[in-house]
């Protein structure tokens, strides 16, 4: 018997005994997590069987969550386990590989998007699906947003359709479109451009007789924007994707004949009269009519994510659906014909997007390279808000900058070379070689506990093991100054002697306790290791040029109205952002000068009212409404009983008063260090003193 044919059968014979549908899970990362999350929620009985990543503990980690067996080798899980399915969640961009080799293994694929990056691999791909009788799908989750399914639902009361808008807004975390490389923003225009093209392709697909008719007419890209209008026959479906336009928003609106709806992803919601808007009475009417619906809907939208603690809908329900057109036999919930003609068309894009980001790179002053013996200085976290500050602080102090990140900004021209790597994972030594001190600088900014143990305190520890692999001996760590133990009493004033918080103090927070439990791996280990540190813990970032209020003490609440933590006269730990990057830069260069530990605080800005008025004369035009921390702690920890009493999942324990009450600092050694790096020369006054226990 030919094996494609024995391949076929043996999938069409596991199927109809009724069986769990075997799944592998290809990557393991946040994607792949997700995909896990949404897996509990699909009712098609199924098996996690195995786990693939280039990486072992990766791999061992998820299949641990997943009950699965793990694996390194693609080869080997498929030959091994057989699946009936394959998540592929490998990073965009390697789609292709993995996903024709669990073709050819005869399984089906989810895909996470972007399905494929060409037209060409697109094709392959379906027409080896259509010859082994397999079914393929990609994570165009937005298709099965209740809020699309609902203006789907309503579609006829429009009448014949004669426009299209799919609009996406987004603010990329930990990249600024005012300080990101061209090229890093047009990935990361890219990465999102998936969400609005499908839905926006889904609806004139259909809405046309004829969706073969569907092209790019008209296309406008820069690498944070990008408009384009697509045609469909007599149809005018319009694209638009900012990095820049605020606010944040996911939306499609279909106007036809008979009026028009707007689809809001980021409400969970629909809204529109459905009527002509002709009449007087329509004309007066439809306004309220669409204002209780955006109230009603934002409220059921809002209630709805509270409940289910889902932050991308309509995931599991695209799974739920392929794993039940798997079991039944049935077509993919996305035809072979929509995937190609999808990949096609964010192929065109995504040229138009790359070539005006190549453009724009070419046109940026180019800054001459550092000598080939300059030392150099290996940064981890580059590309975050700080990263790039220190990035610049340790080139102006004349070293050639190895920048470290899971993706990196090659338009950084203060980063002389980059190591695409994750922390999270085993580290090559080789990262490290001929650096004369590394900076570490990457930890999770938000997020929960396993997010915080895998990229705070796992890279910690993996950057300490390939640091003594390599033979490197010197450490800057950026620690925070939230990891001090809290003060016994209002009046005590903390130094570097302070205290670290207790072990697994998990109640002041899953930020300050990943810090804490960093600083205290590399006191421990560093040593041993024959690793010299010196550790600096910056109080809040803030930027003069972009001014924004700190979370420790205060929320934006409505346009230029804060909710403001404690009074104006309490006292507060801030530091400048490129202060504190120099002041990074400078114990880099004078290691041996350097403190062992040192609070990275501004003494001249020890206040909250002081720091809003530096921020005023640096543009700031904000206004605060100031509630007592007491009362504030009060009223969160209220509403995080009352919130876990409805969905009966009680929260952690968090001790919000201890987080947001204020403290006060001895600031005279971080005065002399932030004094000697702006003079640029070692300080003799900066003494060692003794680290925290």
């Amino acid at each position: 018997m030919a094996p494609v044919l024995q391949q076929v059968l043996s999938v069409s014979m596991s199927r109809s005994t009724g069986e769990p549908i075997r799944v592998a899970v290809i990557g393991a990362g946040k994607m792949a997590r997700l995909h896990l999350q949404a897996l509990l929620r699909v009712r098609t009985p199924h098996a996690v069987v195995a786990v693939c990543d280039t990486q072992e503990s990766a791999a061992r980690e998820l299949a641990g969550l997943a009950g699965a067996t793990p694996y390194t080798s693609l080869a080997d899980l498929l030959r091994e386990t057989s699946p009936h399915l394959v998540h592929v969640c490998t990073p965009a961009g390697a789609h292709f590989e993995p996903a024709r080799a669990a073709l050819d293994a005869g399984a089906h694929i989810f895909v996470e998007k972007p399905f494929v990056e060409s037209e060409r691999e697109a094709r392959e791909l379906l027409e080896v699906a259509c010859k082994q009788g397999l079914l393929v799908c990609a994570g165009h989750q937005q298709v099965r947003d209740p809020a699309y399914v609902a203006l789907m639902r309503r579609l006829p009361e429009l009448g014949t359709v004669v426009q299209v808008d799919s609009r996406f807004a987004f603010h990329p975390v930990g990249l600024s479109p005012e300080r990101a490389g061209p090229r890093a923003l047009a990935a990361q225009l890219l990465d999102i451009l998936p969400h609005p093209l499908s839905t926006l392709i889904t609806t004139l697909e259909r809405a046309t007789a004829d969706p073969a008719a569907i092209d790019v007419a008209a296309v406008v890209a820069e690498p944070t924007e990008l408009h384009a209008v697509l045609r469909a026959n007599d149809i005018c479906g319009y694209l638009g994707v900012s990095l820049r336009a605020r606010p944040v928003g996911s939306t499609l609106s279909v106007a036809g004949r008979g009026g028009t709806l707007t689809a809001d992803f980021i409400r969970t919601s629909v809204t529109g009269a459905g009527n002509p808007g002709t009449s007087p009475l329509e004309k007066a009417a439809n306004p309220m009519v669409e204002a209780w619906q955006m109230s009603a809907g934002a409220l059921a939208g809002l209630t709805r994510r509270l409940i289910t603690g889902g932050n991308n809908p309509g995931v599991a329900e695209l799974i739920g659906d392929f794993y039940a057109a798997v079991a039944r036999g049935d077509s993919s919930p996305l035809a072979p014909g929509h995937l190609r003609r999808l990949t096609a068309i964010y192929e065109e894009l995504a040229a138009n997007v790359r070539g005006a980001a190549e453009r724009v790179a070419i046109q940026r002053p180019v800054l001459r390279a550092p000598s080939p013996a300059a030392p150099v200085a290996v940064l981890t976290g580059a590309r975050g808000f700080f990263g790039k500050e220190i990035a610049r602080a340790l080139a102006l102090h004349g070293f050639r900058v190895r920048g470290i990140s899971r993706s990196p900004d090659a338009d950084d021209p203060y980063v002389h070379e980059w190591r695409a790597l994750d922390l999270s994972r085993a580290v090559p030594p080789e990262a490290f070689a001929g650096a004369a001190v590394v900076v570490h600088a990457a930890a999770e900014p938000v997020g929960g506990y396993p997010g915080h143990q895998r990229n705070t305190i796992d890279a910690t520890r993996n950057l300490l093991h390939a640091m003594q692999a390599a033979g490197r001996r010197r450490l800057v760590y950026v620690s925070s100054l939230s990891v001090l133990r809290p003060p016994r009493t209002p009046w005590e004033r903390q130094d570097e002697r302070t205290p670290l918080a207790p072990p697994d103090a998990r109640d002041l927070g899953a930020y300050a306790w990943g810090k804490t439990e960093a600083e205290r791996l590399v006191a421990a280990e560093a040593p041993v290791r024959g690793i010299e540190t010196r550790i600096l813990r910056p109080a809040a970032l803030v930027s003069h040029s972009h001014p924004e209020i700190p979370g420790l003490l205060g929320r934006r609440l409505f346009g230029r109205w804060h909710l403001g933590l404690g009074r104006p006269g309490l006292p507060f730990a801030v530091c400048e952002v490129r202060q504190a990057a120099g002041a990074v830069a400078w114990c880099a260069q004078h290691f041996d000068e350097a403190p062992p530990v040192v609070n990275l605080i501004d003494d001249a800005i020890s206040t909250r009212g002081r720091l809003l008025e530096v921020f005023r004369a640096h543009g700031w035009r904000g206004r605060l409404v100031w509630i007592p921390v007491a009362l504030f702690a009060l009223l969160f920890t209220a509403a995080r009983v009352a919130f876990g009493l409805a969905t009966l999942r009680l929260p952690a324990r968090l001790a919000v008063w201890t987080i947001f009450r204020p403290r006060r600092y001895d600031t005279s050694r971080a005065a002399r260090l932030l004094d000697a790096a702006a003079s640029g020369s070692p300080s003799p006054t900066l003494v060692a003193g003794d680290a925290p226990r």
